[in-house]
């Protein structure tokens, strides 16, 4: 596993069961941990499924069997991009270029506001998959809004599930269905209780809760097995970087007993010497193209995310995981080492190209394009005051692209686009020369 600082503590093990080549977690039912009412934030699993069933109907391509749960509820902003995928910029840039709507590959996750033991959730993503076709079919279900996108075929460049194999044998661990997630809810908490205490949701409050049952696709938190998974932790929180707690929960549908994990991971690479590994985030730039188009200036550059260790000059990897946007801070620099202003940014949603980002003509701003082209994000001046970017959180991958836009009358030769971070546990560098 590539994150090599991850360290997990188990506090109580019986048998791990082992699906697909990876290993998860399961539990027995625990009692309630509250006697507070739970408060609702998005549809239940059972709510979600029915809508996304309804729409997978009228597909043609099928039948489609159910093989993949996600249910993301985030006390916070949240991106799970920033989480981390086996090949990140591959998965990535793949995933947001097939799916360009609000995925667990793009944007920033809808807030939630409800109680954590209420089983709602106002993202859901489901897979399904076609025997006659050999085609996989994502679903999306955001606080009741349900989007069916184009079936893609199993071995098509988005792939992200790492321990997928036959996924006719997912779709079958889903006979008998799950338990709605307000009894995944209230019986992972109550066994957190009785276990640890429910103080440890309280302590590392906000949180996300993840929802899940099928193939894994994120680089640590494992795959489910055919069982009810829940996962409380903190990565891919705006604001949140460092080592951070994991607590995974599981009940097996099939009476198999398994183990109940309480541990650590980390959120990105981190600068701290106490870690083995620690080292820098640089953001490598490909040669700049400029061009111009009715007053505005339009300068791009692909870049890599590559991690290099301490007292080594020679990256570890190019395939950075871990960086999220809110960690990183743009200064365009004249060449005498003045800080030019930034300006609102001219796209602050997405755009069908980034020619539709119109120069501000009181300052520069950024925008950061996937590999493909689509709009991610921006970064400037916020009409509501302060300097940052206009979505949250989402990654930042090999492969992107940034664009700084800025009015074609100015004369930036010799300037350069710095890069650096803004938080203490991780280090990022770059220039874009332009």
């Amino acid at each position: 596993m590539k994150k090599g600082l991850l360290s997990i503590v188990v506090v109580a093990v019986l048998v791990v069961a082992v699906v697909g080549g990876a290993s998860w977690w399961f539990w027995v039912l625990g009692s309630r941990a509250s006697a507070q009412l739970p408060a609702a934030d998005g549809p239940t699993l059972y709510q979600a499924i029915a809508g996304a069933n309804r729409s997978v109907a009228n597909t043609s391509g099928g039948p489609w069997g159910l093989f993949s749960i996600y249910g993301v509820a985030a006390q916070s902003n949240y991106s799970p991009n920033v989480e981390g995928y086996p090949s990140e910029n591959r998965t990535v840039n793949a995933c947001q270029s097939q799916f360009p709507g609000l995925t667990l590959w793009n944007g920033t996750m809808p807030v939630f506001s409800g109680t954590l033991d209420s089983g709602t959730a106002p993202f859901w993503q489901f897979g399904y998959f076609s025997n006659a076709t050999d085609q996989v079919l994502l679903v999306t279900n955001t606080l009741g809004s349900v989007q069916v996108y184009p079936p893609m075929s199993i071995d098509g460049p988005c792939s992200p599930w790492y321990d997928l194999g036959n996924p006719e044998s997912w779709v079958k661990l889903l006979d008998p269905f799950l338990p709605n997630s307000p009894d995944i809810a209230q019986a992972a908490i109550g066994d957190i209780g009785h276990k640890i205490g429910t103080s440890w949701l309280d302590r590392f409050s906000p949180a996300v809760e993840l929802y899940t049952s099928g193939p894994g696709v994120f680089d640590i938190l494992g795959d489910s097995g055919g069982g009810a998974g829940l996962i409380f932790e903190r990565c891919g929180l705006s604001g949140v970087t460092g080592l951070q707690p994991l607590l995974q929960w599981g009940e097996s549908l099939r009476g198999t007993n398994g183990s109940f994990l309480n541990g650590t991971t980390n959120c990105a690479f981190l600068s701290h010497p106490y870690f083995a590994g620690y080292g820098t985030y640089d953001l490598e730039a490909a040669s700049t193209n400029e061009t111009t188009l009715s007053g505005t200036d339009l300068a791009r550059s692909a870049f890599q995310v590559a991690m290099v260790s301490h007292n080594d000059s020679v990256p570890t990897s190019y395939d950075g995981w871990g960086l999220a946007n809110w960690m990183t801070s743009w200064n365009l620099t004249g060449g005498s080492g003045q800080h030019l202003p930034p300006g609102v940014p001219g796209c602050r949603s997405w755009v069908a190209t980034v020619n539709d980002c119109i120069a501000n003509v009181s300052g520069w701003y950024v925008v950061i394009l996937s590999a493909a082209g689509e709009w991610v994000n921006s970064y400037g001046a916020l009409p509501n005051g302060g300097i940052g970017w206009v979505e949250p959180v989402t990654a930042l991958v090999s492969h992107q692209q940034v664009v700084l836009v800025f009015p074609s009358s100015w004369n930036v030769g010799g300037d350069s686009l710095y890069v650096s971070s803004t938080v203490s546990t991780s280090s990022v560098v770059g220039a874009f020369p332009l």
